[in-house]
């Protein structure tokens, strides 16, 4: 992870708002800017623009252009995901998100992306965040998101937080 500012796709937004939204404060304040596009929030039920400013997100509208090529049709992305992929692009931010497609469409463009579960182990690595809080965070994920957070990745996780605890 070399990038120190992240916009937040809408699936690690709800993962994180529904099992342990602190750490996205904790991300703020110890790795680096998360921004959220307004119109992801939008999609989000679990965040409002308050909760945001409550853990230090920072919520951005794209500029007109950035608008208008994000709602181009074609292609496996949403207007959202589009828009989050041209402004971490155009803004020179890492993408944060578990989102196959939009993660294919980041490196196709030379956009940096971090898997949701990834930017703990920073937490973990700073003394930020105890593994133990961070496996429980990632059980919790998995327990609201069994469909993408499956029991593997989150074996993988516990693996790689192990490593980072150890260094």
């Amino acid at each position: 992870m070399t990038s120190a500012l992240f916009i937040a796709d809408a699936n690690v937004l709800i993962d994180y708002a529904r099992a342990s939204p602190e750490i996205l404060g904790l991300v703020v304040k110890h790795v680096g800017p998360v921004f959220v596009a307004a119109a992801i929030l939008d999609e989000v039920e679990q965040l409002d623009e308050q909760m945001c400013l409550q853990h230090g997100l920072a919520v951005v509208e794209g500029s007109l252009t950035q608008l208008v090529e994000a709602s181009q049709r074609g292609g496996p992305l949403s207007f959202e995901d589009k828009l989050c992929l041209v402004l971490a692009r155009d803004n020179g931010w890492a993408c944060l998100s578990n989102d196959g497609p939009l993660r294919d469409a980041c490196k196709a463009q030379n956009v940096e992306v971090v898997w949701g579960l990834e930017i703990m182990l920073q937490l973990v690595e700073t003394g930020c965040v105890s593994k133990e809080k961070a496996i429980e965070a990632a059980e919790a994920i998995h327990t609201i998101n069994p469909m993408y957070i499956t029991n593997r990745v989150v074996a993988a996780f516990r693996q790689k937080i192990k490593i980072a605890a150890d260094q």
